[in-house]
């Protein structure tokens, strides 16, 4: 599954800017640029509207990451097509999580890094489940409901939390 979208010139410039810094205003933007601030709107609005996605970036310490060769591109993960047709999967994970997740990927080779150089590092602290607040271990079941995301410890939690929203909503 491709996504492939032209930009115009105007997106790929906003693009460039909030590469560097992400929070930065549409009206700085503009302003770095000599257009409109409705101009800078409608281009990020656009970006978003082709898939491209803002996000955040720093490196969980206590996680693995996972660099493997696979046949095929296993949903939910980054993956990069390789000039011989396979894929690089790249799997972040906690090793408890690891270990199930290198046991369903069919792979030839991997490669298990233990740090990441030059980002900002964090800790996570305890993490408590929404629905049953216990100590959430390993990682997080997400529901989300408009803007709130709601944390769960296990798929029982989980399906209880979102009956509980459901009856709520």
């Amino acid at each position: 599954m491709t996504n492939e979208n032209e930009l115009t010139e105007l997106e790929y410039k906003v693009l460039s800017y909030l590469r560097e810094d992400s929070r930065m205003s549409a009206s700085k933007i503009a302003k770095e640029l000599g257009v409109s601030r409705t101009s800078i709107a409608k281009a990020i609005q656009s970006l978003r509207e082709k898939g491209v996605k803002f996000t955040v970036e720093y490196y969980e310490k206590d996680k693995l990451t996972v660099f493997s060769i696979s046949e095929n591109c296993p949903n939910g993960f980054a993956c990069y097509k390789l000039i011989d047709g396979k894929y690089l999967v790249i799997m972040e994970a906690r090793m408890e999580q690891m270990v199930d997740l290198l046991s369903k990927l069919k792979s030839s080779s991997y490669y298990v890094s233990v740090g990441k150089e030059g980002f900002t590092k964090v800790k996570r602290s305890k993490l408590v489940c929404d629905y049953c607040g216990g100590e959430i271990k390993g990682e997080p079941i997400l529901l989300k409901r408009g803007k709130k995301i709601y944390y769960t410890c296990c798929k029982a939690c989980s399906s209880e939390m979102e009956k509980k929203l459901n009856v709520v909503s």
